[in-house]
């Protein structure tokens, strides 16, 4: 407040003649207090203006009018009544009444004005040692800023004027290098204002090109050579939004004039990231272009097979995969692809800054299945009672049965690898083989339900080891195991059928958990058969005439299904799969056909019916799905595979 008010008693200094004439008198009180002791009482309003009287700290002085910051004063001296100027920063307004203080004469204080000028310029050494040295701004404005007020009491105008430009000069070098510029602008102009002669000579000595222009600015200010500045502001693209100070005034380019050189710009337009920059003009005529970055990103979408139309957070964009959408914006979205005899795709990205091309593929899964093929069957006897089937990462099958060689491995074609295990030997072991899983290192893992264990082989069908002693229910026991699937971090879940619960073990046998219970409440089991892992590591469990859902924890997440036969309804389902999308298919066995969910369980689809024919099904028991989408199915009843997909050919089935 001090330097507010101090700055405008400048601006009066060598425009007392002009002001005088243009100012209207204030009312003023009656009375008012000197506060500053050794206060001077001058003929003129001014700063540096010739001092009639001293007065002491606590002198009452009456008061005839108020002129901008200085009061007309009346005071006595030698018995004869003078009238004089003081300016408000070294009084207050005040009602006591008590005698007048005697004032004192300017020669009778010559040892004090000394003594004055000296702490003054101590503590202006001091403020400029925290700016030089310790880089201790702020410290260095609480130092300077009270000696603006101590100035008033040395009467030597020409050291009163010397002594105020250097205040003012140290102190806009410490606001300066704070980084406030306008409040170092406001300092540099009070130096002018004060001695603009002695200002140049002060300052001509400093080189550095930020502090040189900010002087230069507060000089042409001061001469009232800019009263305006003027900033022409673009951008690319062109018509943003331009907000100044708040407030919005126009779309780029635009021309904007101020008095005030520190603003804050806002730039906004559709599609583009808002831009917020506090701006400090030091010319009178300034351009500023702004390049809007956008506020997204083109997003790539690819569909397996093409076609699909786009739908993008809900909204229908027209077009349809493969295809670009251009500039969409950074965040989280939702996509949907949509193509007839297909199911919806769905899925969540988020888009970030510092990517090119966002990409997507989706894989569009058919909702209506094809025979193309099949494996076995009664006539020829290559199964005997099949029970499960899966496919590795390179799209190998793989069959389990109760045949001589419990385990065999086709390759994508459909060819059988007869050395797979020897032809057989090494799966003598394998007594009724229940189910069958391959982790991502190739390792077969097969339930067996005779001996109730858990029989481990390698890629190659050598046998490794084995858990699960005998017939039991305690935790190294299992009684009738019969599904198991492996999660992504190659954890092993076995469906313990007879014991009703879900045993999960690390890949090196160890058992992590275990789950359930007899009943048919939520988290409860009777007589479950199959198991299957998503890529979220969730659990679904068959579990008689429903599909329960658990975390990797056994925690119960929903369930759905019911005895029947209408579309979501089971009859002794024994297999489960779910592919790399999500999608959850069942081999829903006393009902001889397939039913397929979405990742909530809602039904998307079914096929199959009653029979031997190709397509129809007897007790399907297993089912698998390839990175290419293809369906495999076992059947017990028909002793064979049956292979299921969108292509009208069996060429499709190569890779």
């Amino acid at each position: 407040m001090e330097s507010k008010h101090f700055y405008r008693g400048l601006i009066l200094f060598g425009l007392f003649l002009i002001f005088f004439l243009c100012v209207s008198l204030e009312a003023a009180p009656e009375k008012v207090k000197v506060i500053v002791d050794n206060s001077s009482i001058r003929a003129t309003p001014e700063l540096g203006g010739k001092v009639l009287a001293k007065v002491a700290q606590n002198t009452i002085l009456e008061s005839e009018s108020k002129q901008g910051e200085w009061y007309k004063v009346i005071f006595e001296r030698e018995g004869v009544q003078i009238s004089g100027f003081i300016h408000e920063m070294t009084i207050e307004e005040t009602t006591e009444d008590y005698p007048t203080i005697e004032t004192g004469t300017q020669p009778a204080l010559s040892q004090a004005q000394a003594q004055l000028t000296a702490e003054i310029e101590v503590k202006m050494t001091e403020g400029r040692k925290f700016i030089t040295q310790d880089r201790d701004f702020e410290k260095a404005i609480e130092t300077l800023s009270p000696l603006i007020a101590k100035i008033f009491r040395v009467t030597d105008n020409r050291k009163q004027r010397e002594l105020g430009a250097e205040i003012f000069l140290w102190k806009g070098l410490a606001y300066i290098s704070k980084g406030e510029q306008l409040s170092a602008l406001i300092e540099f102009r009070n130096m002018f204002e004060v001695d603009d002669v002695y200002s140049n000579k002060i300052t001509k000595n400093i080189l550095q090109t930020e502090i040189v222009t900010m002087i230069k600015q507060a000089e042409n200010e001061y001469k009232g050579l800019v009263t305006e500045y003027s900033l022409e502001i673009s951008t690319t693209p062109k018509e943003a939004t331009i907000i100044i100070n708040g407030k919005e005034i126009g779309t780029s380019p635009e021309i904007y004039r101020t008095t005030t050189p520190k603003i804050v710009i806002e730039l906004q337009k559709k599609g583009f990231k808002p831009i917020k920059d506090e701006f400090f003009i030091t010319q009178p005529s300034v351009k500023k272009e702004y390049v809007l970055e956008s506020a997204g990103k083109n997003l790539e979408i690819k569909s397996n097979p093409i076609g699909a139309s786009v739908y993008l957070d809900g909204v229908d964009t027209g077009k349809v995969t493969n295809c670009v959408i251009p500039a969409v914006l950074f965040g989280i979205h939702k996509i949907k692809l949509v193509k007839g005899n297909y199911a919806e795709w769905e899925g969540t990205i988020e888009i970030n800054a510092g990517q090119e091309t966002f990409s997507l593929d989706g894989a569009l899964t058919p909702n209506k299945y094809t025979f193309l093929t099949k494996f076995g069957g009664t006539a020829v006897k290559s199964f005997k009672q099949i029970s499960g089937v899966t496919v590795d990462k390179n799209n190998n099958l793989y069959i389990i049965d109760t045949s001589s060689a419990k385990v065999k491995k086709y390759n994508p074609e459909g060819k059988n690898l007869r050395a797979f295990g020897q032809i057989g030997k090494e799966f003598r072991k394998l007594k009724i083989p229940a189910g069958i899983a391959i982790d991502s290192k190739g390792n077969l893992y097969v339930t067996d339900a005779k001996t109730h264990g858990v029989l481990l082989f390698d890629a190659t069908g050598k046998f490794r080891r084995k858990w699960g002693a005998k017939m039991g229910s305690g935790n190294a026991n299992f009684n009738t195991p019969i599904g198991i699937a492996v999660d992504s971090s190659d954890n092993i879940y076995v469906v313990d059928s007879r014991n009703n619960r879900i045993k999960k073990y690390s890949n090196t046998g160890r058992m992590l958990k275990a789950w359930g219970k007899q009943g048919t409440s939520n988290g409860d089991f009777l007589s479950p058969r199959g198991v299957a892992v998503n890529k979220n590591n969730e659990v679904f469990v068959i579990d008689r005439v429903r599909i329960q859902k658990f975390s990797s924890e056994g925690e119960f997440i929903s369930a759905f299904g019911k005895q029947g036969a209408g579309d979501g309804e089971f009859n002794r389902p024994s297999g489960m799969y779910i592919d790399q999308n999500g999608y959850i298919y069942v081999a829903d066995s006393g009902n001889n056909r397939i039913q397929k969910f979405d990742q909530k369980g809602q039904f998307i689809m079914k096929w199959g019916t009653p029979g031997s024919g190709n397509g129809q099904m007897a007790f399907p028991i297993g089912i698998t799905v390839d990175s290419r989408g293809y369906v495999y199915v076992a059947e017990r009843d028909n002793n064979r595979i049956q292979l299921f997909g969108f292509a009208p050919s069996t060429r499709s089935l190569k890779k």
